[in-house]
């Protein structure tokens, strides 16, 4: 049953919507839901008027929306209540068939996957497994010998899906210090650190002290070449400048090993002057 508007509660746990016509569809999604984030308030919509009206009411972390209703699509009731300012952090559209232009639909809506039945529960597990992650605070050593190339790295972490705390560190000796102190849940070097012997020459030593410490290493230069040469040294991801904040998030995605989004997939592929290259 939908949770009446009485029943909103500021400050109060995190929800979660589900909208579609299709009860059953409604009740298996609540269920996987339940099962891996008892925490979340489930908030079930039937309509795309009780979709949008829901949206911005209890402001959910997290929805499922499929994209035919009775009265309206998905996609309507999602636009209605963008345009009233609310975006919802992990937004999820569900549909019967991948349609044409559909990569350009769910970037306009801010989506986050599309969903394609019939339900794959172990798709669905994924994602909830990394929403999940994406909500709980991940600490990430930034080291850049260069102010303005540390401030522009730092804009495009603050608009990437993950909740990050970045310590920004200018030289080797400070920042080896840190990964000694378990300080951190992922490094990023610039591969020209001054200094020290290196980027790559911090990240080896790093891999020493703190061996769990996913590393990532960026450079201007051919990322394949350098991913090439640094698979001998352990090195995660080479992540090619300029990037973006699509590509700091499929980093991510592959470092805290989280199932990766079809969408943020088929978004990067389909882009031109692919920044990030994966270690094999």
């Amino acid at each position: 049953m939908p949770v009446s508007h009485s029943d909103a509660r500021a400050g109060g746990p995190a929800s979660a919507l589900v909208a579609d016509r299709d009860p059953a569809l409604r009740g298996r999604l609540v269920e996987l839901i339940r099962a891996h984030d008892p925490s979340l308030r489930i908030i079930e919509a039937e309509t795309s008027r009780e979709t949008c009206e829901f949206c911005l009411l209890h402001r959910p972390v997290l929805a499922f929306v499929g994209l035919q209703f009775e009265d309206a699509t998905g996609p309507e009731a999602v636009a209605r209540f963008k345009a009233q300012g609310y975006v919802v952090p992990c937004l999820i559209l569900v549909a019967s068939q991948i349609f044409p232009r559909w990569t350009e639909v769910a970037q306009h809506l801010d989506a986050h996957e599309f969903l394609r039945l019939p339900l794959d529960e172990g798709h669905v597990a994924g994602l909830l497994q990394a929403h999940a992650r994406r909500r709980q605070p991940t600490r990430l050593l930034l080291v850049d010998s260069a102010p303005q190339s540390r401030a522009l790295v730092r804009r495009i972490l603050a608009t990437c899906g993950f909740r990050l705390t970045v310590d920004e560190i200018e030289s080797a000796p400070h920042a080896l210090k840190l990964a000694r102190q378990a300080a951190c849940d992922v490094a990023l070097i610039d591969l020209g650190l001054r200094g020290g012997g290196g980027g790559l020459e911090l990240a080896c030593q790093i891999r020493e002290v703190a061996p769990e410490t996913p590393l990532v290493l960026m450079t201007g230069g051919d990322a394949a070449t350098m991913a090439q040469a640094s698979r001998h040294f352990g090195i995660d991801y080479v992540l090619r400048k300029p990037f973006f904040a699509r590509d700091v998030d499929r980093v991510l995605y592959h470092v805290l090993g989280l199932r990766r989004p079809y969408l943020l997939n088929a978004i990067t592929e389909a882009l031109p002057a692919q920044p990030a290259s994966r270690m094999a």
